[in-house]
């Protein structure tokens, strides 16, 4: 087993450009077989480093110059990604269809493992979950693991003085608003919010996604009003 030296791409990475050749030898064959392994992690969104990744790679690469499905390049080549798929770069949808493209195509010959960013967005089946929804704003606490974080109510407060016109934190209250709180203060991603929405306005060609579902309830200021295209599902 050895490792090619890694290929220093993009801004600091736990990840490696890591391409492992594996000799198993066989009983039925007196010659070994040469299998390659790639190698990323914690790609997090940024999907022009996963792009310079690929470019590099000698195992996967995109079927096609649209870039929109990957491959592997010869019978003998495996991928692995270590985990971590989205939350800082504004990617993380493409990155997650591209990888599970990868995965349906060659399932023995693909591994996706899940990081912590992977894992606690399962958090959001429930805590986005209509039930949940319903919950008074008031009685959702702060995460316990950081004592500094507000809790929901006071950052619905600080939307509703932002926002002005006679806006309470009871009127700003929404699926979208409780996803940013979710994101900013418990998740360790405060980017992620604005991210996922300038992806998604890409992604559905709209010139640009509110964040809000319901907007401010009771008026957000007397000046924009309603109109406009209807907002996508929060990230």
């Amino acid at each position: 087993l050895h490792c090619t030296r890694p290929l220093c791409l993009g801004r600091r990475r736990l990840s490696s450009d890591a391409h492992m050749r594996v000799r198993t030898p066989f009983r039925c064959s007196p010659h070994p077989c040469e299998y390659e392994i790639a190698f990323v992690s914690d790609v997090e969104g940024d999907l022009d480093y996963f792009n310079r990744w690929v470019a590099g790679s000698r195992c996967v690469a995109y079927t096609g110059s649209d870039e929109a499905a990957l491959t592997l390049t010869h019978a003998r080549a495996y991928f692995v990604y270590g985990g971590d798929v989205p939350d800082h770069g504004r990617g993380s949808e493409q990155l997650l269809r591209l990888l599970v493209g990868l995965k349906r195509a060659f399932p023995r010959r693909v591994a996706l493992l899940v990081g912590n960013r992977d894992l606690n967005k399962l958090r959001l089946t429930s805590e986005c979950a209509p039930s949940d929804l319903a919950r008074p704003h008031w009685s959702i606490p702060a995460p316990h693991w950081d004592p500094s974080a507000p809790t929901l109510s006071q950052h619905l407060e600080q939307v509703a003085a932002a926002r002005g016109g006679g806006a309470t934190a009871a009127s700003c209250d929404c699926a979208a608003e409780r996803l940013r709180w979710m994101y900013e203060n418990t998740l360790g991603c405060p980017a992620t919010f604005e991210a996922r929405r300038a992806e998604l306005a890409a992604l559905r060609s709209v010139g640009s996604a509110t964040g809000d579902n319901g907007g401010g309830g009771g008026g957000g200021g007397g000046g924009g009003g309603g109109g406009g295209p209807p907002p996508p599902p929060p990230p």
